[in-house]
C-alpha cells in the first residue's frame, strides 16, 4: 500500500519471519569475510590482517555506541 510505512518484519514462508538488523547483520558478516578472503588471496597474511582490523573496528564501534 502506498500510504503504510514499511514493516520492521519480513514474513517468509508461513511462520518464519526476518527483521531488517539481521539481513544487515549477516550481509555484513559476508562482506567482511569476502574482504578477508580477497586479501588472502593477494597476500595470505594480509587475508588476517583485514579480517582482524575489521573485528577490531566493529569492537570500537559497539562501545561507542553503548553496546552490552
Amino acid at each position: 500500500m502506498p500510504g503504510k510505512p514499511p514493516s520492521e518484519h519480513t514474513t517468509v514462508g508461513s511462520s518464519f519471519s526476518v527483521d531488517r538488523q539481521t539481513i544487515r547483520e549477516v550481509v555484513g558478516a559476508a562482506g567482511a569475510a569476502l574482504a578477508g578472503y580477497g586479501a588472502w588471496l593477494a597476500y595470505p597474511p594480509a587475508g588476517f590482517m583485514v579480517a582482524g582490523g575489521i573485528l577490531v573496528g566493529l569492537a570500537v564501534l559497539g562501545t561507542l555506541r553503548g553496546g552490552n
